[in-house]
């Protein structure tokens, strides 16, 4: 009930919300305040009155695949993430299209792991620590390699918005992506295209 009332100005994602063909979760990528990873959507996007609900939500797979084919991202935020008066500032608006894409490629990967994501293997501390090659350390992980952003109106802010994501294709060894942000009367504000690949090759 408290995320349908966060959520309710978006009145187009709440029946994906209500629905059982719908998972959601609230954003994570399974570390901890102090990890050197994922500090900047973690801490950074969520201080000084930035944001306050982010989830992301992906439609099942079709009966006999693991393959998620829609997603997406809901975040409710305050003045912390502002630009200009009253417009999120460009870089929270990219940022904002860029996870809505690694949600679908979370939501991806823990369908492929039987709805398990394991997230970061707390290996990676040590090879960081030890100064070992990024290819390394990221090796197996799926990262972006193209985003393309096209804005279309200004993203109001503080607000509540929602990015719709397309997964276009998914052969293990990338993903690519169309994504578009709305806002609560489905009114299209942003547009993205991109591409993750994995490194080090295919699953």
């Amino acid at each position: 009930p408290e995320l349908l009332e966060a959520f309710a100005p978006l009145k187009w994602a709440i029946p994906l919300l209500k629905s059982p063909d719908w998972k959601w979760r609230h954003r994570s990528r399974n570390t901890q305040p102090g990890d050197k990873a994922d500090t900047f959507c973690r801490d950074t996007m969520h201080s000084f009155d930035g944001a306050h609900e982010w989830l992301e939500v992906h439609k099942k797979p079709a009966s006999g695949t693991s393959k998620v084919k829609k997603a997406l991202l809901l975040c409710r935020y305050g003045i912390g993430l502002a630009g200009f008066p009253g417009i999120c500032h460009g870089g929270a608006v990219m940022t904002f299209m860029d996870e809505a894409l690694g949600a679908a490629m979370v939501a991806t990967e823990t369908e492929r792991l039987g709805g398990q994501w394991a997230g970061l293997d707390p290996g990676y501390k040590g090879l960081v620590d030890e100064g070992r090659p990024i290819e390394e350390v990221l090796k197996g992980y799926m990262v972006t390699a193209k985003l393309d952003v096209k804005f279309l109106r200004p993203v109001l802010c503080p607000g509540v918005i929602g990015v719709e994501v397309d997964v276009l294709e998914d052969d293990g060894r990338k993903m690519r992506f169309k994504a578009v942000m709305k806002n609560g009367d489905g009114l299209p504000l942003v547009h993205a295209d991109g591409l993750y690949v994995r490194i080090g090759g295919a699953v």
